[in-house]
């Protein structure tokens, strides 16, 4: 019977990287991101933008323009925006790679650890003795991580899950 649903979480986990293995891609997140932000508020925008984000000042940019061929006031948080980037420059975006290279993919593997957790009863996580050993009980992480193939070891997916527990298991609200 712990076989039966290891073998099904399993299966479940590789049909996943199999049937939407964009999830797992730097250039899946982006457009991931990039198609939430153009449903942004502008206010949300403008603060991604001052802090240098490249698709938010495109976006609103594009914003900008339309509004002005159609005779329209820009809120006044872009227009200061748009002000202090032409007398200051774009902002400059922080070194490194950004939340939006990895986020969808870490959401997705989130939702996977919560998937072999509730619908096939493996613990969140495995009790501290047996972490990186090939030893313990199988856990939600460890079979997440060894399924993916991703290079990322069971100490990593357990961050990650720590990371975006709430946001998965946050109640989602009916549209009625």
């Amino acid at each position: 019977m712990l076989e039966d649903r290891e073998r099904l979480a399993r299966e479940a986990v590789r049909r996943v990287k199999k049937n939407a293995p964009w999830l797992f891609t730097k250039k899946g997140s982006r457009r991931f991101y990039r198609a939430h932000m153009e449903r942004a508020e502008i206010e949300t925008l403008v603060a991604l933008a001052r802090e240098g984000d490249k698709d938010a000042a495109e976006i609103l940019r594009k914003y900008a323009r339309g509004a002005r061929r159609a005779g329209l006031n820009v809120p006044t948080d872009l227009h200061e925006f748009l002000l202090e980037c032409s007398i200051d420059g774009p902002p400059k975006a922080r070194p490194g790679s950004s939340p939006k290279d990895t986020g969808l993919r870490d959401l997705t593997i989130a939702m996977l650890v919560d998937m072999a957790s509730r619908d096939y009863g493996f613990p969140e996580y495995r009790n501290i003795e047996h972490r990186g050993q090939g030893t313990g009980p199988m856990s939600a992480c460890l079979l997440v991580a060894e399924e993916l193939g991703l290079g990322l070891k069971e100490r990593r997916v357990e961050e990650i899950w720590a990371e975006r527990k709430e946001i998965v298991r946050r109640p989602r609200h009916s549209p009625h």
